[in-house]
């Protein structure tokens, strides 16, 4: 089910042959790490503000998102509490299973894997919920998360994580001052982030992506193309 793939920047990532779909874009998934979520949600400046640093984190994958993370905070004197979901707990064991990562990122994958595992570092709290994310989410019981990670699979084959209702309970345990970022670009996608109330921004480009989304309560964001700004007024005044 599951197919390493070498990406671009030396890093690993797994194609899902059920889904038709990799975990990560073949650019670069450590790239895809740092430059689509650990940087935008603002992950180390966090880090320098606060002594912990809350992230919610939807698509765990091979734990790379997670990874970047930590590498983020290294410096600071923040530790990382994440929770993170995963619907199929084999990727978690083919993530481990691979060997030969670059030199930059094995460190900070191997305390994911520790976290995740009986070996956990001191500071370092991950913890993994196996299944659907649209059932356990409100089960929580967790202050409101400095970050959100939103890297599903895509809506074309993992629709659900990306409905209108599960993105608004997203939204609703978000910090004020907490950044949203995924990959995707989709209308549908930012019509409902907006529709939760987020104000939304333009994510950087990554690889060949050319840009993907963020979402804030209160953080002020690169805007949007005002094509797009004006569509998403007119949708939000007839809805």
């Amino acid at each position: 089910m599951w197919t390493p793939i070498r990406t671009a920047d030396g890093s690993w990532t797994l194609r899902d042959e059920t889904l038709g779909q990799a975990c990560h874009s073949l650019s670069g998934a450590w790239e895809q790490a740092r430059l689509r979520y650990a940087e935008p949600c603002r992950v180390r400046e966090l880090g320098r503000e606060r002594p912990v640093v809350r992230l919610l984190d939807i698509g765990t994958g091979l734990g790379l998102n997670l990874a970047a993370a930590l590498a983020a905070l290294d410096g600071t004197l923040a530790r990382l509490e994440a929770v993170t979901f995963e619907r199929d707990a084999q990727v978690l064991a083919h993530s481990r299973a691979l060997a030969d990562w670059p030199a930059e990122v094995e460190p900070w994958l191997q305390r994911v894997h520790a976290a995740l595992g009986a070996q956990a570092r001191a500071g370092d709290s991950i913890r993994l919920v196996l299944g659907d994310a649209r059932e356990h989410l409100p089960t929580l019981d967790e202050a409101p998360f400095d970050a959100v990670f939103l890297d599903p699979f895509s809506p074309q084959v993992a629709p659900e994580l990306w409905s209108e209702a599960f993105l608004a309970h997203v939204a609703s345990r978000m910090a004020a001052q907490a950044v949203l970022s995924t990959y995707s670009a989709s209308f549908a996608v930012r019509l409902s982030l907006a529709r939760a109330g987020l104000t939304l921004g333009r994510g950087p480009r990554v690889g060949a992506k050319a840009e993907g989304t963020l979402a804030s309560w209160a953080r002020a964001l690169p805007p949007l193309e005002g094509r797009i700004e004006r569509r998403l007024a007119r949708r939000l005044g007839g809805s």
